[in-house]
């Protein structure tokens, strides 16, 4: 992590040390930040006795600061005022203290009531006002209440439970070709099957999974590519949930012994399971799909190309699960 600089200040100015060795050196003159003072003057007990301030000294000294109603008096007296115009006075200067003394309490009461206002308001902002409804929820937000009310979402076809009818072969393979959408083309469908033992569709461990499995039935069927080039079985387990697909998915994934049985025909399907193969699979709610393809002349797929994927692609992720795809249609 990158280091900053450090913080730093203004550098404090230092203050020369005075030496005491050098008394004739004259620190004042020499150093600007001295302050400039005059010398102090100091009067012995015999001259303070004999200084005396004259009457002209005095005169020329500041008057003392005198009050309004001395202020008054002396102009009254100066413009030798009769004694009805010095009563006048008088009353005007009482009027004008009586209101200058209730202005001075109005102000100080309205001064009053604005801190006490403030304070109220200060102490209750914030504070929902008890008749006031709440506020309302944002656009496209439920609230609580509306999400308490609202019924839980099921998956139609997480479970056996919820999807009941059984899938068929005329569900999934109900034509002499499929074609999968945005596929690379259609696929010639040789042979198709039932079976009521899910095992029978598995070999070496995988068998045993798919007997302890509740597992109902598997649809398969042999179909052959566009190109002629690969043969394939593909099919669908009917499996008691979604737990238990994924579950059959993980196994598969772990590399247990053994795999899917090839449903193997005449014709362009009699060499497939007979050379190494390739296996694709998925799940979609409780249904496992998979798909084992080989080559039609017989020899070994030994890496998953560009056809092996369009295959898996084609009937596992896009042709299997727009069958079942309307299965999760809410009734």
């Amino acid at each position: 992590m990158a280091h900053g600089p450090s913080p730093f200040g203004v550098p404090q100015e230092t203050q020369a040390h005075r030496s005491q060795d050098n008394p004739g050196y004259d620190w004042a003159e020499n150093d600007e930040r001295s302050p400039q003072r005059e010398p102090t003057v100091r009067l012995s007990p015999e001259d303070r006795t004999t200084v005396r301030i004259s009457s002209k000294d005095r005169a020329l000294s500041p008057p003392a600061q005198r009050s309004p109603e001395e202020e008054m008096e002396a102009h009254l007296d100066q413009i030798h005022a009769s004694r009805p115009l010095r009563r006048a006075a008088q009353r005007a200067r009482s009027r004008t203290r009586w209101w200058l003394i209730a202005l001075a309490i109005v102000s100080a009461v309205a001064v009053a009531a604005a801190c006490t206002a403030g304070a109220f308001i200060v102490l209750r902002e914030g504070e929902p006002e008890p008749s006031a409804p709440s506020a309302a929820p944002e656009s496209g937000q439920p609230s609580a209440a509306d999400a308490s009310a609202a019924p839980e979402v099921v998956d139609p076809i997480a479970s056996r439970a919820t999807d009941t009818a059984p899938i068929s072969i005329e569900e999934l393979f109900g034509a002499d070709t499929i074609s999968p959408a945005g596929g690379t083309g259609a696929y010639k469908v040789l042979e198709t099957e039932e079976l009521s033992k899910c095992a029978d569709a598995g070999l070496d461990e995988l068998a045993e999974l798919l007997a302890d499995a509740d597992c109902t039935q598997t649809v398969r069927a042999t179909v052959i590519n566009p190109d002629g080039e690969y043969a394939a079985t593909a099919g669908v387990l009917n499996l008691a949930d979604t737990a238990e697909a994924d579950a059959m998915r993980a196994a598969i994934e772990a590399g247990l012994d053994g795999g899917f049985a090839a449903l193997r025909t005449d014709g362009e399907a009699e060499e497939l399971g007979r050379a190494a193969t390739m296996v694709g699979y998925n799940t979609y709610g409780h249904y496992l799909m998979y798909v084992v393809i080989g080559r039609t002349d017989g020899e070994p797929i030994e890496e998953a190309s560009d056809p092996v994927r369009a295959i898996v692609s084609d009937l596992v992720d896009v042709w299997f699960i727009d069958q079942l795809n309307p299965r999760r249609d809410v009734q």
